[in-house]
């Protein structure tokens, strides 16, 4: 009977119960006249029938506690609750302000401040955190806010910016990076200082909020800490200075693992190259392609190296190629650090010819013509570039075969098939849900020359 609606249930005992008094009529002692039980029995019916309907209409509004109370006394039997499915929980800046998109829906706006410009929500897509800078140029104030628009709360001002260090001769102290340490509500954070003309000096320090309380702590103090990329399980934290790598715990101890060092990259511009490590999925070990000194040398190459927790760093090899132009937000290195993408020029001028080895150099594959690298899938068996545009974006895999993905940008995956792709142009964008050989799916038309997302995905 598992799976019968309650009313349905109570039908089926209604029948039984009738065939049980109409043999006991027939069986009965002479005190008990036709009369007597078909009177029970109009009651019996009666009195269920009632049950039924009250069952009926309170349908799934029933409390838990009365349906469990009327279940373990036999009462009626409830079908058993669906499983509950993965939720995306969509956070993105629109029109300046920040809205949430949490399945099954609708979208909702958290904000109403205006000048929001990046987005960072927690994993459980309960806090998001916030930047919005109310003048163009200004300085910037970091915010977050509860998924439901409760909570607004400002965690540091301009002036709290300010505050941190020294000026000297810097207009503002600035936001650098910020992110959610995973399974938590901790904010990390680093800053970096502006100035009236061109520049970007980065403080490499390492600050913590706690999003519940609004605490904040100073974990690492400038030119100890970088940017952080933090482990799948939040435990550790790859730190990076433009000349070293390093392992810390989330909370900026230090470890006993080794360094990984290397030369700074000259960059022909103010600011300075910072590598982009990625951790594997067991959370033990980081992996990173490193360019050569100068980018623009007649020959450029790529060192490959790991980095185990407790551990000393390793090179895996150096490959001949272009690793700096590819170089951005999105690692070379795959995420079970079994592969790497580079760059060589063809007889072409500026076009480039993209390739896929191990990161020992060898079992090299040449994938075709690129412009822009668009980074791993999570399982490290897909990759993201762009071909002639840089909205047409290709669909790679380790076998060394292509084809064509999605029109857009910004794709970031939350299942090793599934991902968000941001597409459209400024005044026009559209945030959309895809997956592998399957069409992509709208889920929100934010307004916005610029526009920032980011996703959890329980």
């Amino acid at each position: 009977m598992t799976g019968m609606h309650p009313a349905s249930v109570l039908v089926s005992r209604i029948g039984a119960l009738l065939l049980a008094l109409g043999l006991t009529a027939c069986s009965a002692a002479p005190t008990a006249s036709a009369q007597d039980v078909a009177t029970g029995v109009a009651a019996t019916v009666q009195a269920m029938n009632a049950q039924a309907s009250t069952v009926e209409a309170l349908g799934t509004s029933m409390s838990d506690a009365v349906l469990q109370t009327l279940t373990a006394a036999g009462t009626i039997e409830v079908p058993p609750t669906p499983a509950r499915g993965p939720a995306l929980h969509l956070a993105y800046t629109d029109g300046g302000n920040v809205a949430l998109d949490s399945e099954p829906g609708p979208a909702i706006s958290l904000t109403s401040s205006g000048s929001a410009e990046s987005v960072q929500i927690s994993d459980d897509g309960e806090k998001i955190a916030y930047a919005r800078r109310p003048a163009i140029d200004g300085p910037v104030e970091l915010r977050v806010v509860n998924r439901d628009g409760s909570g607004d709360s400002l965690l540091m001002s301009p002036a709290d910016f300010d505050a941190l260090y020294p000026l000297d001769g810097a207009v503002h102290h600035d936001l650098s990076q910020f992110d959610f340490v995973p399974a938590s509500h901790d904010l990390l954070l680093n800053t970096r200082s502006t100035f009236e003309g061109p520049g970007l000096a980065k403080h490499d320090d390492l600050i913590q909020i706690d999003t519940d309380t609004l605490a904040r702590t100073m974990l690492l103090a400038p030119g100890n800490g970088g940017d952080f990329t933090s482990s799948p399980d939040g435990q550790y934290l790859a730190i990076v200075r433009p000349d070293m790598i390093e392992i810390r715990l989330a909370n900026g101890t230090p470890t006993v693992s080794g360094v990984i060092t290397y030369m700074p990259v000259t960059t022909y511009s103010e600011y300075a190259y910072y590598a982009q490590p990625v951790w594997d999925g067991d959370s033990m070990t980081i992996g990173v392609a490193i360019p050569s000194p100068d980018p623009l040398a007649p020959a450029t190459t790529g060192s490959i190296w790991r980095l185990p927790v407790g551990g000393s760093a390793s090179l895996a090899g150096t490959i001949t190629g272009q690793f700096f132009l590819l170089s951005g937000s999105e690692p070379l290195v795959s995420p079970d650090l079994a592969h790497v993408i580079y760059a060589r020029p063809t007889a072409t001028p500026n076009i480039w010819n993209l390739y896929l080895g191990s990161v020992d150099g060898s079992g090299e594959t040449l994938i075709g013509v690129y412009l822009v690298w668009g980074g791993w899938s999570p399982d490290a068996q897909h990759f993201v570039f762009s071909l002639g545009d840089a909205t047409n974006l290709q669909l790679g895999d380790v076998t060394g075969t292509s084809a064509p993905l999605v029109t857009g940008t910004e794709v970031r995956w939350f299942t090793p098939t599934e991902f968000l792709s941001l597409s459209g142009s400024m005044g026009g964008w559209t945030l959309n849900r895809a997956g592998i050989g399957s069409a992509p799916v709208p889920l929100a038309s934010p307004a916005g020359d610029f526009i920032d997302y980011d996703f959890a995905y329980e």
